[in-house]
């Protein structure tokens, strides 16, 4: 929540303007900057003047097949012309409008050592985008695991890939292309990686795709922060659409069987009619899957196009130290009111997981459905809020490496409030 993808702005970077061809930064304010189709007949690329996020132009990219390419290169004489040093420059930052049915960015050209960009193992470089989409979304793209990123790049191009043909007169828009040494943060909540959909990590983790539907990162709706994530039905539904991270959590201690995850989430949708949810985990044991994937299921009660919090509750009846997370929009092939149709979108935000290991959980006596557990350290509790952690002798402690000892937890829901006792 590990690497990779998606952030929206709405705010102004102070860039560099100037058309040098040893820019990193490259804006297309008045022209393409020396960026072309790069090679093949599948694309038109022009300069978009009135476009971007200011308005101030932007680079465009007509599709006209599933795998059509924009970049820049060397003169044929063997000069180097990109003015991208791939070996000070880790991270890419791309701000883009992607009006298209591609689904993939895939980059390639040619580094220092005259080696094509590949990965580690000659495969692709690729990375997931949104679909079909009115509004620009900043994305970070992580070169640093590939080792053939080096040197100063005679060629660099960008693929959109996957999924056409396109709309007569849509395009991708490329607003902004900046070549970074580093990047922001990445965002976890436990096993959740970009919980709130406003990192960089941005959705590349993230698999599974549906002729019905688009998933993507907007920012046009958000419970808390800047962003969500957008599910945008473009058919009827006529199958269970999951929503798979690639993201593995591993813990230094394993959990014990019996120990419980709780999953929350925030839904808004455009229904007047309940949609059903499933949360689901995969978990492992010193690198082997477990028996089992507990998954459980939820319905909104749904107030139309209002945020609700639902939460999933799964008991992991073998022990795990790793975990991986998937949850889905449900279909039912009876065509029920939860059935998700055509026009109908659906926004997730704010992602939250915890654990409660099965030996070291301690229930409320006055508060139904609470538990104030223990961790490596640390004190959590679920079904209720954590107010205070306070030492055997009354002084309030911070709640992050706590030693072996006795601490009372005061822990609140709605109007009822409790001091329990912890043995840590």
């Amino acid at each position: 929540m590990i690497k990779k993808l998606l952030k929206s702005t709405i705010f102004v970077f102070s860039l560099f303007v100037g058309t040098t061809l040893h820019a990193q930064t490259f804006t297309f304010d008045t022209d393409l900057q020396d960026w072309s189709k790069s090679w093949g007949a599948n694309s038109e690329v022009t300069h978009a003047a009135g476009e971007g996020v200011s308005g101030s132009g932007a680079l465009k990219l007509i599709r006209l097949g599933s795998n059509s390419n924009f970049g820049i290169k060397n003169n044929g004489a063997g000069t180097v012309l990109t003015g991208i040093n791939a070996t000070t420059t880790k991270y890419i930052r791309i701000i883009y409008k992607n009006e298209t049915n591609g689904v993939e960015i895939r980059l390639g050209g040619t580094n220092g050592n005259g080696a094509n960009i590949k990965t580690n193992t000659n495969g692709n470089v690729s990375f997931s985008i949104g679909a079909n989409s009115d509004e620009y979304i900043t994305s970070y793209l992580d070169m640093s695991d590939y080792t053939l990123w080096t040197g100063d790049l005679s060629n660099f191009y960008l693929m959109v890939r996957q999924n056409e043909p396109d709309t007569a007169g849509d395009a991708f828009y490329l607003d902004e292309i900046e070549f970074l040494s580093s990047m922001p943060a990445t965002t976890y909540s436990e096993f959740v990686l970009n919980p709130s959909f406003d990192g960089p990590s941005g959705i590349t983790h993230l698999s599974g795709a549906k002729t019905f539907a688009t998933r993507g990162i907007t920012s046009t709706q958000a419970h808390d922060g800047s962003q969500s994530l957008k599910f945008n039905f473009t058919a009827d539904a006529d199958d269970t659409y999951w929503t798979f991270s690639n993201y593995e959590k591993i813990y230094d201690t394993p959990y014990t069987a019996g120990s419980t995850i709780q999953v929350k989430m925030w839904v808004k949708t455009n229904r007047s009619a309940p949609i059903s949810l499933s949360s689901r985990v995969k978990l492992t044991n010193g690198g082997t899957e477990t028996s089992t994937r507990p998954i459980t299921s939820v319905s909104t009660t749904n107030t139309t196009m209002g945020w609700e919090e639902v939460t999933f509750d799964l008991t992991c009846p073998d022990a795990f130290d790793g975990v991986t997370f998937w949850f889905s929009i449900n279909h039912d092939a009876g065509g029920s009111t939860e059935n998700l149709l055509n026009g109908d979108v659906v926004f997730v935000d704010q992602i939250t997981a915890t654990i409660t290991d099965a030996t070291l959980s301690t229930e409320s006596k006055k508060i139904q459905g609470a538990f104030i557990n223990v961790k490596q350290g640390t004190i959590t509790v679920s079904g209720a809020n954590l107010e205070a952690v306070y030492s055997i002798t009354g002084q309030q402690v911070s709640n992050t490496g706590l030693s072996n000892g006795i601490y009372i937890v005061k822990i609140t829901k709605g109007s009822k409030q409790e001091a329990v006792k912890v043995i840590m």
